[in-house]
C-alpha cells in the first residue's frame, strides 16, 4: 500500500483516476495530464488509445493546449474547421479536442488536462466543458497539497542524502548520490519535473598517482571538485561516484537544454587545469528513467574520451 504521506504518489493516483474516468465517460479516446516546461509539453499521465502516449513531447507553441491556454476554445468539436486551431500541424491527426490548464502550487502554469481523438465529434456527441474545468481545478488543488506534503518529506530525505559525503572532496558519495537520484525519479514520474545528469571522468589520474604520488592525485581530485562546485547553483547536486568519476544532477533541465546547461562545468574544469570528459542526458517521463539517463551519459562520456584519445 502506498504511503499516504507521499504527495507524489497521491498526485499520480489522482491524475490516473481522472484520465481513466474521462476516457470512459467522454467521446474522446485519449486523455492526458501533461507538464509544460522549457517550451515543451510532456505527457506524463495518459489513458492511451489512439493518439497520445506517456513520454510524448511536443513544442508548446505548436500545441492545441497552448492555443487553449491563450484564450481559444476549451472544447473543439472539429479542429479542421475551427479557425482558432485549423492552422496547427497537429490538426492533421487531432480531429477533436478538450482541455483546461492545471496550476502549480505557486500559481504558475504546471500543465494541462486534455483529451483528443483522431476524428471530429459526430452529431449528438458532446463534452461537458464544466466537468473538464472542475477536474482540472481539483487536480490543481491536489497538486498544491502534494507539493506541500512532499516539501517537508523531501527536505528530510535530502538532508539524509547530503549526510553521505566523500571524505576527500566533500561532495556526495555513491550512497548519497543514489538517494538523490531516487528522490528526483519520484518527481519525474509524478510531476514530470525535468531533471538532467552529467557524468564526468578525469583524464590521467592514474598517471598522476603513478608518477607524482597519491597526494598529487588527491590534489587533482580536490581541484576537480572545487571547479565543479564553482559552477554549481542551488539546482545542482554534485557527487564523487568513483575513483576518478564525478556526477551532477540538475533540476529543471530538459534533454533539449542539457548540453548548454552543463557547459559551464566543463569550462570551470578547463580553467582549473583539470582534463576531463563529460557526457550528459536527461530523464523523460515514460521513456527514460534517471538510471537510464545516467547510463546514457556514461556512454556519451566514454565516447568523448575515445574521441579525444584519437
Amino acid at each position: 500500500m502506498a504511503d499516504p504521506l507521499n504527495g507524489a504518489a497521491a498526485f499520480t493516483r489522482s491524475a490516473e483516476r481522472v484520465v481513466a474516468y474521462l476516457n470512459e465517460h467522454t467521446p474522446l479516446t485519449d486523455w492526458s495530464v501533461s507538464r509544460v516546461t522549457n517550451g515543451e509539453q510532456i505527457h506524463v499521465h495518459v489513458h492511451h488509445d489512439q493518439v497520445i502516449s506517456v513520454g510524448d513531447r511536443v513544442d508548446w507553441n505548436e500545441s492545441f493546449c497552448s492555443r487553449m491556454s491563450a484564450g481559444a476554445a476549451h472544447v473543439v468539436p472539429d479542429s479542421r474547421r475551427d479557425p482558432q486551431y485549423s492552422d496547427l500541424r497537429a490538426a492533421e491527426r487531432v480531429g477533436s479536442y478538450a482541455g483546461y490548464t492545471i496550476r502549480d502550487d505557486d500559481g504558475a502554469l504546471f500543465g494541462v488536462l486534455c483529451g483528443v481523438r483522431e476524428t471530429p465529434l459526430a452529431d449528438g456527441e458532446t463534452i461537458d466543458e464544466e466537468l473538464i474545468r472542475l477536474l482540472s481545478d481539483l487536480l490543481s488543488s491536489q497538486l498544491e497539497l502534494s507539493r506541500g506534503i512532499d516539501r517537508e518529506r523531501r527536505s528530510i530525505a535530502i538532508a539524509d542524502a547530503l549526510a553521505h559525503t566523500d571524505a576527500l572532496t566533500g561532495l556526495l558519495n555513491r550512497r548519497g548520490w543514489d538517494r538523490v537520484l531516487a528522490d528526483a525519479q519520484e518527481r519525474v514520474d509524478a510531476f514530470g519535473d525535468p531533471v538532467a545528469v552529467a557524468i564526468i571522468d578525469l583524464n590521467g589520474l592514474k598517471c598522476v598517482n603513478d608518477t607524482q604520488g597519491h597526494l598529487a592525485g588527491d590534489r587533482l581530485l580536490v581541484s576537480a571538485a572545487q571547479a565543479l562546485s564553482a559552477a554549481a547553483t542551488h539546482v545542482h547536486r554534485l557527487a564523487r561516484i568513483g575513483g576518478d568519476e564525478f556526477a551532477i544532477l540538475a533540476n529543471g533541465v530538459t534533454a533539449r537544454g542539457a548540453d548548454d546547461h552543463f557547459a559551464p562545468f566543463s569550462a570551470e574544469l578547463e580553467r582549473a587545469g583539470v582534463s576531463a570528459a563529460m557526457g550528459v542526458a536527461a530523464a523523460v517521463p515514460g521513456l527514460a528513467t534517471l538510471a537510464e539517463a545516467v547510463a546514457e551519459a556514461d556512454r556519451a562520456m566514454y565516447a568523448r574520451k575515445v574521441e579525444e584519445h584519437h
